[in-house]
Protein backbone atom coordinates (compact mmCIF):
# COMPACT_ATOMS: atom_id res chain seq x y z
CA UNK A 1 0.00 0.00 0.00
CA UNK A 2 2.86 2.20 0.80
CA UNK A 3 4.58 1.31 -2.16
CA UNK A 4 0.97 2.08 -4.60
CA UNK A 5 0.89 5.73 -2.64
CA UNK A 6 5.01 6.74 -2.95
CA UNK A 7 4.38 5.23 -6.82
CA UNK A 8 1.22 7.70 -6.92
CA UNK A 9 3.21 10.75 -6.31
CA UNK A 10 6.07 9.86 -8.34
CA UNK A 11 3.87 9.95 -11.46
CA UNK A 12 2.26 13.01 -10.03
CA UNK A 13 5.47 14.86 -9.70
CA UNK A 14 6.35 13.61 -13.43
CA UNK A 15 2.95 14.96 -14.20
CA UNK A 16 4.16 18.44 -12.86
CA UNK A 17 7.42 18.26 -15.14
CA UNK A 18 7.93 20.21 -18.10
CA UNK A 19 11.03 19.90 -20.35
CA UNK A 20 12.98 22.71 -21.07
CA UNK A 21 14.64 21.08 -24.39
CA UNK A 22 11.89 19.80 -25.83
CA UNK A 23 9.82 22.90 -25.99
CA UNK A 24 9.02 23.86 -29.65
CA UNK A 25 10.03 26.95 -30.73
CA UNK A 26 8.73 28.54 -34.24
CA UNK A 27 11.98 29.78 -36.13
CA UNK A 28 9.84 32.92 -36.35
CA UNK A 29 9.67 33.09 -32.49
CA UNK A 30 13.66 32.21 -32.20
CA UNK A 31 14.43 35.34 -34.58
CA UNK A 32 12.02 37.81 -32.66
CA UNK A 33 13.64 36.64 -29.79
CA UNK A 34 17.17 36.85 -30.84
CA UNK A 35 16.26 40.48 -32.24
CA UNK A 36 14.87 41.28 -28.71
CA UNK A 37 17.66 39.83 -26.52
CA UNK A 38 20.25 41.71 -28.72
CA UNK A 39 18.61 45.04 -28.70
CA UNK A 40 17.47 45.25 -25.45
CA UNK A 41 21.22 44.01 -23.77
CA UNK A 42 22.76 46.91 -26.14
CA UNK A 43 20.23 49.70 -24.50
CA UNK A 44 20.28 48.22 -21.30
CA UNK A 45 24.10 48.64 -21.31
CA UNK A 46 24.21 51.71 -22.46
CA UNK A 47 21.61 52.98 -19.80
CA UNK A 48 24.25 51.19 -16.71
CA UNK A 49 27.09 52.69 -18.53
CA UNK A 50 25.94 56.19 -18.13
CA UNK A 51 24.37 55.68 -14.75
CA UNK A 52 27.67 54.15 -13.60
CA UNK A 53 29.89 56.79 -14.99
CA UNK A 54 28.21 60.03 -14.51
CA UNK A 55 28.60 61.34 -11.18
CA UNK A 56 25.63 63.57 -11.64
CA UNK A 57 23.02 60.76 -12.05
CA UNK A 58 24.71 59.40 -8.29
CA UNK A 59 21.20 59.60 -6.57
CA UNK A 60 18.59 56.95 -5.75
CA UNK A 61 16.65 57.76 -8.17
CA UNK A 62 18.45 56.60 -11.29
CA UNK A 63 20.33 53.64 -8.84
CA UNK A 64 17.56 52.07 -9.22
CA UNK A 65 16.99 52.57 -13.42
CA UNK A 66 20.67 51.15 -13.17
CA UNK A 67 19.86 47.93 -11.14
CA UNK A 68 16.66 47.81 -13.44
CA UNK A 69 19.04 47.31 -16.63
CA UNK A 70 21.03 44.61 -14.84
CA UNK A 71 18.35 42.28 -14.00
CA UNK A 72 16.66 42.72 -17.16
CA UNK A 73 20.10 42.04 -19.06
CA UNK A 74 19.91 39.13 -16.56
CA UNK A 75 16.50 37.98 -17.71
CA UNK A 76 17.76 38.94 -21.12
CA UNK A 77 20.56 36.47 -21.03
CA UNK A 78 18.48 33.75 -19.45
CA UNK A 79 16.53 33.80 -22.53
CA UNK A 80 19.25 33.74 -24.81
CA UNK A 81 20.47 29.98 -22.72
CA UNK A 82 17.29 28.95 -23.10
CA UNK A 83 17.25 29.30 -27.17
CA UNK A 84 20.70 27.73 -27.29
CA UNK A 85 18.70 25.16 -24.69
CA UNK A 86 16.56 24.12 -27.19
CA UNK A 87 18.20 24.57 -30.76
CA UNK A 88 21.71 22.80 -29.64
CA UNK A 89 20.64 20.69 -26.26
CA UNK A 90 23.07 22.45 -24.25
CA UNK A 91 22.42 20.46 -20.98
CA UNK A 92 24.74 22.79 -19.04
CA UNK A 93 22.76 25.99 -20.29
CA UNK A 94 19.23 23.85 -19.30
CA UNK A 95 20.77 23.86 -15.93
CA UNK A 96 21.44 27.30 -15.69
CA UNK A 97 17.86 28.10 -17.11
CA UNK A 98 16.15 25.39 -14.70
CA UNK A 99 18.64 27.17 -11.61
CA UNK A 100 17.14 30.63 -12.78
CA UNK A 101 13.48 30.09 -13.28
CA UNK A 102 11.23 31.76 -12.21
CA UNK A 103 13.72 34.05 -10.01
CA UNK A 104 15.60 36.07 -12.69
CA UNK A 105 11.69 37.20 -13.71
CA UNK A 106 10.52 37.59 -10.09
CA UNK A 107 13.95 39.99 -9.32
CA UNK A 108 13.28 42.26 -11.46
CA UNK A 109 9.58 42.84 -10.35
CA UNK A 110 11.09 43.31 -6.78
CA UNK A 111 13.66 45.52 -7.96
CA UNK A 112 10.59 47.95 -10.13
CA UNK A 113 8.80 47.52 -6.92
CA UNK A 114 11.49 49.06 -4.61
CA UNK A 115 11.55 51.96 -7.16
CA UNK A 116 8.26 52.48 -6.57
CA UNK A 117 8.20 52.51 -3.43
CA UNK A 118 11.15 55.43 -3.50
CA UNK A 119 9.71 57.39 -5.17
CA UNK A 120 6.20 57.18 -3.28
CA UNK A 121 8.37 58.09 -0.22
CA UNK A 122 10.61 60.76 -1.96
CA UNK A 123 7.27 62.60 -2.46
CA UNK A 124 5.13 62.14 0.14
CA UNK A 125 8.07 61.91 2.93
CA UNK A 126 10.31 64.26 1.15
CA UNK A 127 12.30 65.92 4.16
CA UNK A 128 12.54 62.55 6.09
CA UNK A 129 13.49 60.92 2.35
CA UNK A 130 16.88 63.59 1.48
CA UNK A 131 17.66 62.49 5.24
CA UNK A 132 17.78 59.30 5.58
CA UNK A 133 18.13 57.88 1.85
CA UNK A 134 21.75 57.55 0.55
CA UNK A 135 22.69 55.77 -2.26
CA UNK A 136 24.93 53.44 -0.22
CA UNK A 137 21.86 52.13 1.44
CA UNK A 138 19.53 51.83 -1.93
CA UNK A 139 22.44 49.66 -3.51
CA UNK A 140 22.50 47.23 0.27
CA UNK A 141 19.06 47.67 0.38
CA UNK A 142 18.63 46.41 -3.36
CA UNK A 143 21.34 43.56 -2.77
CA UNK A 144 19.60 42.17 0.40
CA UNK A 145 16.24 42.38 -1.38
CA UNK A 146 17.27 40.41 -4.28
CA UNK A 147 19.72 37.75 -1.80
CA UNK A 148 16.56 36.81 -0.27
CA UNK A 149 14.35 36.67 -3.20
CA UNK A 150 16.79 34.38 -4.93
CA UNK A 151 17.66 32.04 -2.23
CA UNK A 152 13.50 31.50 -1.70
CA UNK A 153 13.01 31.03 -5.43
CA UNK A 154 15.84 28.23 -4.98
CA UNK A 155 14.99 26.37 -1.66
CA UNK A 156 13.69 23.62 -3.68
CA UNK A 157 17.16 23.41 -4.86
CA UNK A 158 19.70 23.23 -2.45
CA UNK A 159 16.76 21.46 0.18
CA UNK A 160 16.78 18.45 -1.96
CA UNK A 161 13.37 18.70 -3.12
CA UNK A 162 14.61 19.36 -6.93
CA UNK A 163 17.19 18.69 -9.00
CA UNK A 164 19.02 20.18 -11.76
CA UNK A 165 19.72 17.54 -13.79
CA UNK A 166 16.91 16.65 -14.67
CA UNK A 167 16.50 19.57 -17.08
CA UNK A 168 12.89 20.39 -16.06
CA UNK A 169 10.58 22.99 -14.45
CA UNK A 170 8.30 22.37 -11.88
CA UNK A 171 5.04 23.79 -12.89
CA UNK A 172 4.17 23.50 -9.04
CA UNK A 173 7.14 25.61 -8.16
CA UNK A 174 6.08 28.41 -11.44
CA UNK A 175 2.64 28.74 -10.63
CA UNK A 176 3.56 29.58 -7.06
CA UNK A 177 6.10 31.91 -7.71
CA UNK A 178 3.73 33.42 -10.34
CA UNK A 179 0.85 33.73 -8.23
CA UNK A 180 3.40 36.15 -5.70
CA UNK A 181 4.00 37.85 -8.71
CA UNK A 182 0.98 38.59 -9.75
CA UNK A 183 -0.14 39.77 -5.71
CA UNK A 184 3.15 42.47 -6.02
CA UNK A 185 2.23 43.72 -9.20
CA UNK A 186 -1.40 44.37 -7.80
CA UNK A 187 0.23 45.98 -4.94
CA UNK A 188 2.71 47.82 -7.50
CA UNK A 189 -0.18 49.35 -9.59
CA UNK A 190 -2.13 50.62 -6.97
CA UNK A 191 0.98 52.40 -5.66
CA UNK A 192 1.46 53.49 -9.01
CA UNK A 193 -1.52 54.98 -9.29
CA UNK A 194 -0.75 56.99 -5.68
CA UNK A 195 2.14 57.88 -7.11
CA UNK A 196 -0.04 59.69 -10.70
CA UNK A 197 -2.58 60.86 -8.27
CA UNK A 198 -0.27 62.78 -5.95
CA UNK A 199 2.36 64.33 -9.01
CA UNK A 200 -0.37 65.17 -10.66
CA UNK A 201 -2.24 66.94 -7.67
CA UNK A 202 1.37 68.51 -6.80
CA UNK A 203 1.72 70.30 -10.43
CA UNK A 204 -1.42 71.43 -10.50
CA UNK A 205 -0.61 73.32 -7.49
CA UNK A 206 2.32 74.28 -8.30
CA UNK A 207 2.31 75.42 -11.98
CA UNK A 208 0.15 78.27 -12.26
CA UNK A 209 1.34 79.61 -9.40
CA UNK A 210 4.96 79.37 -10.15
CA UNK A 211 4.56 81.31 -13.76
CA UNK A 212 4.88 84.86 -13.70
CA UNK A 213 5.63 87.24 -15.39
CA UNK A 214 9.57 87.40 -15.97
CA UNK A 215 11.88 89.97 -13.92
CA UNK A 216 14.06 92.57 -15.76
CA UNK A 217 17.29 94.40 -13.67
CA UNK A 218 18.28 97.20 -15.39
CA UNK A 219 21.78 99.48 -13.83
CA UNK A 220 22.21 102.36 -14.87
CA UNK A 221 25.87 102.34 -14.21
CA UNK A 222 27.60 98.85 -15.32
CA UNK A 223 30.54 99.23 -12.90
CA UNK A 224 31.04 100.00 -8.69
CA UNK A 225 33.51 103.31 -8.09
CA UNK A 226 35.02 102.82 -5.09
CA UNK A 227 34.39 106.05 -2.67
CA UNK A 228 37.26 108.40 -2.00
CA UNK A 229 38.15 109.52 1.66
CA UNK A 230 37.14 112.87 -0.10
CA UNK A 231 33.37 112.61 -0.29
CA UNK A 232 31.40 114.46 2.53
CA UNK A 233 29.83 112.51 5.44
CA UNK A 234 26.36 112.98 3.84
CA UNK A 235 27.45 111.55 0.01
CA UNK A 236 28.76 108.71 2.26
CA UNK A 237 25.45 108.59 3.93
CA UNK A 238 23.46 108.69 1.06
CA UNK A 239 25.27 105.61 -0.41
CA UNK A 240 24.71 103.20 2.26
CA UNK A 241 20.71 104.54 2.20
CA UNK A 242 20.79 103.35 -1.34
CA UNK A 243 22.93 99.99 -0.79
CA UNK A 244 20.60 99.62 1.92
CA UNK A 245 17.32 99.96 -0.08
CA UNK A 246 18.58 97.72 -3.15
CA UNK A 247 19.72 95.18 -0.39
CA UNK A 248 16.09 95.05 1.24
CA UNK A 249 14.58 94.68 -1.89
CA UNK A 250 16.72 91.16 -2.61
CA UNK A 251 15.92 89.91 0.67
CA UNK A 252 12.17 90.73 0.14
CA UNK A 253 12.45 89.07 -3.55
CA UNK A 254 14.90 86.02 -3.67
CA UNK A 255 14.43 84.86 -6.58
CA UNK A 256 15.06 87.48 -8.65
CA UNK A 257 18.77 87.21 -7.56
CA UNK A 258 20.75 84.26 -8.71
CA UNK A 259 21.58 82.14 -5.30
CA UNK A 260 24.84 81.37 -4.22
CA UNK A 261 26.63 84.25 -6.26
CA UNK A 262 27.72 86.71 -3.57
CA UNK A 263 29.40 88.74 -6.59
CA UNK A 264 26.02 90.07 -7.56
CA UNK A 265 25.66 92.55 -4.69
CA UNK A 266 28.81 93.48 -2.31
CA UNK A 267 27.87 94.55 1.38
CA UNK A 268 31.14 95.79 1.10
CA UNK A 269 30.76 99.70 2.57
CA UNK A 270 33.04 101.65 0.84
CA UNK A 271 31.33 100.58 -2.24
CA UNK A 272 28.88 103.00 -3.73
CA UNK A 273 26.35 101.69 -5.53
CA UNK A 274 25.14 104.93 -7.75
CA UNK A 275 22.65 101.99 -9.57
CA UNK A 276 19.49 103.37 -9.85
CA UNK A 277 17.17 100.08 -9.45
CA UNK A 278 13.95 100.13 -11.87
CA UNK A 279 12.47 96.98 -11.30
CA UNK A 280 11.24 97.65 -7.72
CA UNK A 281 8.27 99.30 -8.93
CA UNK A 282 7.66 96.28 -11.41
CA UNK A 283 7.77 93.98 -8.31
CA UNK A 284 5.37 95.95 -5.97
CA UNK A 285 2.79 96.18 -8.78
CA UNK A 286 3.25 92.06 -9.21
CA UNK A 287 2.88 91.48 -5.30
CA UNK A 288 -0.11 93.75 -5.21
CA UNK A 289 -1.81 90.92 -8.13
CA UNK A 290 -0.18 88.20 -6.43
CA UNK A 291 -2.90 86.67 -3.67
CA UNK A 292 0.12 84.50 -2.83
CA UNK A 293 2.33 85.16 0.62
CA UNK A 294 5.72 84.52 -1.06
CA UNK A 295 7.13 83.03 -4.40
CA UNK A 296 8.80 79.60 -4.21
CA UNK A 297 12.37 79.12 -2.98
CA UNK A 298 14.49 77.15 -5.57
CA UNK A 299 17.40 75.67 -3.94
CA UNK A 300 20.04 73.91 -6.37
CA UNK A 301 19.18 70.96 -6.00
CA UNK A 302 16.01 71.05 -7.14
CA UNK A 303 14.27 71.62 -3.70
CA UNK A 304 11.73 74.08 -3.54
CA UNK A 305 9.67 75.59 -0.83
CA UNK A 306 6.04 76.16 -1.02
CA UNK A 307 4.45 78.02 1.34
CA UNK A 308 0.80 77.10 0.76
CA UNK A 309 1.14 73.62 1.07
CA UNK A 310 0.99 73.26 5.07
CA UNK A 311 1.35 69.48 4.85
CA UNK A 312 4.35 69.78 3.24
CA UNK A 313 6.78 72.18 3.37
CA UNK A 314 9.74 71.21 0.80
CA UNK A 315 9.47 69.21 -2.35
CA UNK A 316 11.76 68.14 -5.18
CA UNK A 317 11.00 69.24 -8.50
CA UNK A 318 13.31 66.80 -9.84
CA UNK A 319 11.85 63.87 -7.38
CA UNK A 320 8.23 64.57 -8.47
CA UNK A 321 9.41 64.51 -12.39
CA UNK A 322 11.65 61.69 -11.45
CA UNK A 323 7.91 59.85 -10.08
CA UNK A 324 5.38 60.58 -12.77
CA UNK A 325 7.94 59.30 -15.14
CA UNK A 326 8.74 56.51 -13.63
CA UNK A 327 4.91 56.00 -13.22
CA UNK A 328 4.56 56.09 -16.92
CA UNK A 329 7.01 54.11 -17.83
CA UNK A 330 6.71 50.95 -15.77
CA UNK A 331 2.66 50.97 -15.21
CA UNK A 332 2.46 48.98 -19.03
CA UNK A 333 5.51 46.39 -17.46
CA UNK A 334 3.21 45.73 -14.77
CA UNK A 335 -0.05 45.55 -16.84
CA UNK A 336 1.86 42.92 -18.71
CA UNK A 337 2.24 40.91 -15.87
CA UNK A 338 -1.34 40.05 -15.58
CA UNK A 339 -1.48 37.70 -18.32
CA UNK A 340 1.37 35.77 -17.95
CA UNK A 341 0.79 35.06 -14.29
CA UNK A 342 -2.60 34.63 -14.58
CA UNK A 343 -1.94 32.01 -18.06
CA UNK A 344 0.30 30.34 -15.82
CA UNK A 345 -2.24 29.71 -12.55
CA UNK A 346 -4.51 28.48 -15.66
CA UNK A 347 -1.84 25.98 -17.09
CA UNK A 348 -1.74 24.69 -13.79
CA UNK A 349 -5.21 24.32 -13.04
CA UNK A 350 -5.54 22.48 -16.68
CA UNK A 351 -2.92 19.77 -16.02
CA UNK A 352 -4.58 19.38 -12.62
CA UNK A 353 -7.85 18.28 -14.55
CA UNK A 354 -5.98 16.42 -16.62
CA UNK A 355 -7.86 18.55 -19.91
CA UNK A 356 -6.61 19.46 -23.13
CA UNK A 357 -4.04 22.70 -22.43
CA UNK A 358 -2.83 22.70 -26.02
CA UNK A 359 -4.40 26.24 -26.66
CA UNK A 360 -3.40 27.35 -23.21
CA UNK A 361 0.67 26.59 -24.15
CA UNK A 362 0.44 28.39 -27.63
CA UNK A 363 -1.11 31.44 -25.95
CA UNK A 364 1.51 31.31 -23.11
CA UNK A 365 4.25 31.85 -25.75
CA UNK A 366 2.62 34.68 -27.66
CA UNK A 367 2.11 36.45 -23.83
CA UNK A 368 6.07 35.51 -22.88
CA UNK A 369 7.05 36.87 -26.57
CA UNK A 370 4.94 40.40 -25.99
CA UNK A 371 6.41 40.53 -22.33
CA UNK A 372 9.64 40.40 -23.65
CA UNK A 373 9.21 43.61 -25.30
CA UNK A 374 10.16 45.21 -21.61
CA UNK A 375 13.42 44.83 -22.34
CA UNK A 376 13.56 47.33 -24.73
CA UNK A 377 10.64 49.63 -23.96
CA UNK A 378 12.10 50.06 -20.32
CA UNK A 379 15.28 51.65 -21.63
CA UNK A 380 13.83 53.76 -24.20
CA UNK A 381 11.54 55.70 -22.28
CA UNK A 382 14.23 56.09 -19.46
CA UNK A 383 16.01 58.06 -21.93
CA UNK A 384 13.33 59.73 -23.46
CA UNK A 385 11.79 60.90 -20.64
CA UNK A 386 14.83 61.91 -18.36
CA UNK A 387 16.63 65.26 -19.39
CA UNK A 388 19.18 64.60 -16.45
CA UNK A 389 20.10 61.30 -18.34
CA UNK A 390 20.30 62.98 -21.80
CA UNK A 391 22.53 65.88 -20.59
CA UNK A 392 24.74 63.38 -18.87
CA UNK A 393 24.57 61.16 -22.21
CA UNK A 394 25.66 64.14 -24.50
CA UNK A 395 28.55 65.12 -22.07
CA UNK A 396 29.84 61.75 -22.11
CA UNK A 397 29.54 61.41 -25.83
CA UNK A 398 31.07 64.70 -26.29
CA UNK A 399 34.18 64.33 -23.51
CA UNK A 400 34.51 60.55 -25.45
CA UNK A 401 34.53 62.50 -28.89
CA UNK A 402 36.74 65.03 -27.89
CA UNK A 403 39.21 62.52 -26.02
CA UNK A 404 39.59 60.35 -29.64
CA UNK A 405 40.04 63.41 -31.57
CA UNK A 406 43.07 64.18 -29.67
CA UNK A 407 44.42 60.80 -28.93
Amino acid sequence: MEGEQTALANITLIQYEVSVIEQDISAAQTLFRTSVICVGILLNCVVLFVVSFSRQLHYPRHIYWAAISIFDCLFLVDSALELATVHKHDYLACRIVVLFYPADYSILLICMSLAALDRYLSIVRYEWYQASVTNRGVILFIAIAVGLTYIIFTSPFWTGYKSLYTCTVNITHSVLGFTWNLFLGIICVILHFKIYMETKTLIRQYVPKYRRKPLTVKFENKSFVRQSSIISSDARLESKLTAEQVLSTVSENPSGVREGNPSIISQDPEIILPAVVHYRVDIDERDQHSHLPSQPIINEDGTELFPWMPNRSKISRLEVQAALNLSVNILPFWLCTFPVACNSIVLYCCIRLDANCDNIVVIWNYFWNTFMLHSIYNPIMYMATCSEFRRALHHMVKKLSTKFCFA
